[in-house]
């Protein structure tokens, strides 16, 4: 079993000061995705949907193919104040393993947001 078969969930976030926010909860146990958007004096919007098991296999793969756990665990742009900020928590059986950043980003990042994008269905901004 490789370390990205342990993964059990993936929870992502992302949002700003002035902006809105995206989350997402990949459930690679029960096969399931939670998104939820809000802020920008809109509404929260939280969508539920349940995923095929290849399509779960399928997004362990493109994340391994991230490197993602072999990023750094902070990303930072001391220069600037307010800005944009994203988390992601792998969550395993014995530990959670986040990585994060403020207006700073791996080089992998547009890649992992097209990932979570395709497994959701909506956009992670």
């Amino acid at each position: 079993m490789t370390e990205y078969e342990k993964i059990k969930k993936i929870e992502a976030y992302v949002g700003g000061y002035f902006g809105g926010y995206y989350q997402v909860e990949v459930d690679l146990e029960n096969n399931s995705v939670s998104w939820t958007t809000g802020g920008e004096g809109k509404l929260e919007e939280i969508v539920h949907k349940n995923i095929r098991l290849a399509t779960a296999k399928k997004f362990l793969e493109q994340l391994e193919t991230l490197d993602l756990l072999n990023w750094e665990e902070e990303y930072v742009d001391p220069g600037t104040l307010d800005g944009t900020q994203w988390q992601v928590d792998l969550v395993m059986e014995d530990l959670t393993i986040t990585k994060h950043g403020c207006n700073c980003y791996p080089e992998q990042w547009g890649k992992f947001r097209q990932a979570i994008s395709k497994i959701t269905g909506k956009p992670f901004r």
